[in-house]
């Protein structure tokens, strides 16, 4: 919550917890929120676009992008 600058849901969901909550209970529960993101990312292979302004066009190219990157990684 403290390194990202730019804007996440996640990020935002996680402040709102923090001003009714403490900021330590915040962070373990947007880890936890990101560890059940990324597993569901791992197991169905989908990407994880959190800019509530993002369009899905910018969301697709996020993701040829990112596979680009990672096709080029194993040859």
């Amino acid at each position: 919550m403290t390194r990202f600058r730019g804007r996440d849901k996640v990020k935002s969901w996680g402040q709102q917890l923090a001003k009714r909550s403490c900021h330590r209970k915040a962070c373990v529960a947007v880890a936890r929120k990101l560890a059940v993101i990324m597993h569901a990312m791992w197991s169905d292979g989908t990407f994880y676009v959190g800019d509530v302004s993002a369009t899905d066009t910018e969301a697709a190219q996020r993701a040829h992008t990112k596979d680009r990157r990672l096709l080029g990684a194993h040859r």
